[in-house]
């Protein structure tokens, strides 16, 4: 039997955590860990700013402004031009990259907005510059006046209503002529009917012989005149200045007055060479797409053709037709 302490303890190996290296030092793994470590932090860094400088690159990439000197083309960044020259680099008539980026808008619209052009002439509204709307909102009623501010205008007993009308009067030689006073009649009877309008109202007088000539107080040709005291009184010298002359072309006058888009309009003539055809009247009837033409003639003794072009223009366009005997007229 061995003595206790004579038995000798046995000592068992040490391990190693480091399973993989066996016999290596603990020192020795740590230190290989760390500079792995820190070679991939430094290349990660490096990457990092490489991506960064290309963001930076790209943003520039577009703003540079070029010039010239002599044949070369010079170009200059935007950050090193100051605003005028970058302004002066823009065309004519372009936004500027101040006003591009610019989170402010222009104090006066004139400076942006092209300016509109007026669209109605100097005098064409009358003296007060515009028209006067007072019977055509109240419905008052007077003189020719109808309800909702409505004119009843009337012409050798021929009657229209409406807010617009064209006079087309015939002025050719063979309304005139001794002892025939056609045109002085007519005359008489357009400025009778241009008193039933007011300030509300509007119309045009037209005159042919073989061309139209249109009363034009605004010096634009193709507007409609308000009923004011002015424009009448200008229409009262226009009238007065027409003579009897020339010979005949119906459809001219009659087209440019349906152009104008009356309610009515009173077409007065004396019927002579050339008539209008069939194909003429459809046209016209067509082009007048609900307005009414109320035809007058002038004729010599009791009416001798109960259907003739102007008859049909009449009814074809819901008009009236009137007659009037230049013989029973009071002579020159």
């Amino acid at each position: 039997m061995v003595p206790h302490d004579s038995i000798a303890t046995a000592t068992p190996p040490r391990s190693n955590r480091f399973g993989r290296w066996p016999g290596l030092p603990p020192w020795v793994i740590s230190v290989v860990l760390h500079v792995v470590l820190i070679v991939l932090i430094g290349v990660t860094t490096r990457s990092a700013s490489r991506a960064g400088a290309a963001a930076e690159r790209t943003a520039e990439v577009g703003i540079a402004l070029k010039s010239q000197e002599g044949d070369k083309d010079v170009f200059v960044s935007a950050s090193e031009a100051g605003p005028s020259e970058a302004a002066t680099q823009d065309s004519p008539g372009s936004i500027s990259r101040e006003q591009l980026f610019s989170d402010t808008t222009p104090s006066n619209p004139d400076n942006v907005l092209p300016s509109a052009p007026d669209a109605l002439g100097a005098g064409s509204l009358g003296d007060a510059g515009v028209g006067d709307a007072t019977g055509a909102t109240s419905g008052a009623s007077g003189q020719g006046q109808l309800g909702q501010g409505k004119a009843r205008v009337r012409v050798f007993g021929t009657e229209g209503k409406g807010y617009k009308f064209v006079y087309v009067f015939d002025r050719s030689g063979s309304m005139g002529g001794s002892g025939r006073s056609a045109l002085r009649a007519a005359q008489a009877e357009l400025l009778a009917s241009l008193k039933s309008l007011d300030r509300s109202h509007q119309f045009q007088i037209v005159f042919y012989n073989q061309k139209p000539w249109q009363f034009n107080p605004s010096g634009q040709a193709g507007h409609l005149a308000f009923g004011t005291d002015r424009n009448k009184e200008l229409a009262r010298r226009f009238i007065g200045s027409m003579t009897a002359e020339g010979y005949t072309r119906h459809e001219e006058a009659l087209m440019m007055a349906i152009r104008m888009r009356p309610d009515v309009i009173f077409f007065l003539t004396d019927a002579d060479e050339p008539r209008l055809s069939a194909g003429q009247i459809e046209q016209i009837t067509r082009a007048a797409a609900g307005i009414s033409i109320n035809a007058i003639e002038f004729g010599f003794g009791p009416q001798q053709d109960q259907d003739n072009f102007l008859v049909r223009l009449a009814r074809a366009t819901g008009g009236q037709f009137g007659y009037v005997d230049v013989s029973r007229l009071k002579p020159d």
